[in-house]
């Protein structure tokens, strides 16, 4: 907190890719060249560098040995957990595919291969956090008061009938 102590409860718990901290304030034009038309995959421009306009570079930044519960991800890792995918060919995002998850309705999974139980936002942030772990196979989630707990599996052999619960398969 602001002249404060550290309270946990303040500290921040996401993704932060391509952070490029700068001396200044820079023009509408220069925005757009870092942003390259919304995609944030193009590298700081030389000039910038040469102007000492960059103050510290998210290689810099990515560089350093974290501390804490800190990691560094670039490449598919990254793009996996949320990070614009920036190489040049193109990789279809299955885990936003509809066609990639099958739903089954009054459904749950019950068996021992549970990864944990989360609370999200909505389905689609469940799905992509399960399909970011690379081993979750399925979710059964069930909508508690507005908030979406699911539970990652990494199998889905037992099936339940539930009249609170949908599952989702991952297929692709």
């Amino acid at each position: 907190s602001l002249g404060g102590g550290f309270d946990i409860n303040q500290a921040f718990s996401g993704s932060i890719y391509n952070l490029n901290i700068f001396n200044v304030k820079l023009s509408d034009d220069e925005v757009a060249q870092v942003y390259s038309d919304g995609t944030f995959c193009e590298m700081v421009p030389e000039q910038f560098w040469t102007d000492d306009k960059v103050a510290i570079s998210y290689n810099t930044i990515s560089s350093m040995v974290p501390s804490g519960n800190a990691v560094f991800e670039s490449g598919e890792a990254a793009w996996r957990h949320g990070a614009t995918h920036c190489g040049k060919e193109d990789i279809a995002d299955d885990s936003h595919r509809e066609e990639c998850w099958k739903v089954e309705e009054n459904k749950r999974f019950k068996d021992k291969t549970s990864m944990g139980k989360v609370n999200f936002l909505d389905v689609e942030t469940a799905k992509a956090a399960c399909y970011a772990t690379e081993t979750c196979k399925a979710l059964t989630c069930q909508d508690m008061d507005g908030e979406m707990k699911c539970e990652m599996k990494t199998s889905f052999k037992k099936a339940k009938k539930s009249s609170k619960h949908t599952s989702y398969t991952f297929i692709c």
